[in-house]
């Protein structure tokens, strides 16, 4: 039987195998070679350090989502609350077959504690890609801009947000997660419109009835 080639996908399913199974990280690249039964020849081709493997992970999920996104042919016709919400449920779909390793990286932690690998993914690629991003067209120019980029933190704050919800999540099919995403989204898009507090006050009813706090209807 021929043997299957080493590529770049192939290590980093290795990687989190190696997380999952042993419960932390190899403490070189020997140990994780000799735990994949592949040679150190073979990791350096795709990685020049096990440092790098779990940023490329969290770099592939985002690419991976504005790729289908971006590829949609209907994605240029929609509004920027329909493209944030294609994005969040694409990205989600991307990273659901990844679950177990995305819990074990931040089931315990906090949404301003994030693995320092997904953060330095955040601050790359935050500004650059997000383009949905709202203006607010009544404010000076130079305000205009401040406020977008602002703006743009925000949806990447919701999109962090979003995940931490979907990995605590345990109703049937994640059907919180998609309440959440719905609610958070039309608050986030109605800050600065005439709506804003509806919306707040909608999303309020959601969190107080899922900590049980309310049997107001979501």
């Amino acid at each position: 039987m021929a043997k299957k080639p080493i590529t770049k996908s192939s290590i980093q399913k290795g990687y989190q195998d190696f997380l999952l199974t042993e419960g932390k990280a190899p403490q070189t690249v020997r140990i994780f070679t000799k735990h994949m039964k592949i040679s150190d020849d073979d990791f350096f081709k795709h990685f020049g350090s096990l440092k790098n493997i779990e940023k490329s992970i969290w770099d592939e999920y985002y690419q991976q989502t504005f790729r289908i996104v971006q590829n949609d042919p209907e994605f240029e016709e929609m509004d920027a609350r329909e493209k944030h919400l294609s994005f969040l449920y694409t990205f989600l779909e991307i990273v659901k077959s990844d679950r177990s390793y995305i819990l074990y990286k931040l089931e315990n932690k906090k949404p301003h504690e994030l693995p320092i690998e997904l953060a330095q993914t955040q601050k790359i690629i935050s500004h650059a890609t997000i383009e949905w991003a709202k203006t607010f067209d009544y404010l000076p120019g130079k305000a205009q801009n401040i406020t977008q980029s602002a703006y743009k933190q925000v949806l990447w704050s919701h999109t962090i947000a979003t995940l931490f919800f979907w990995i605590r999540d345990d109703s049937a099919n994640a059907a919180d997660t998609d309440v959440f995403i719905e609610k958070t989204t039309r608050t986030a898009f109605d800050i600065g419109e005439l709506p804003a507090l509806d919306s707040i006050i909608d999303l309020s009813k959601f969190f107080l009835q899922r900590m049980g706090f309310s049997k107001a209807s979501a």
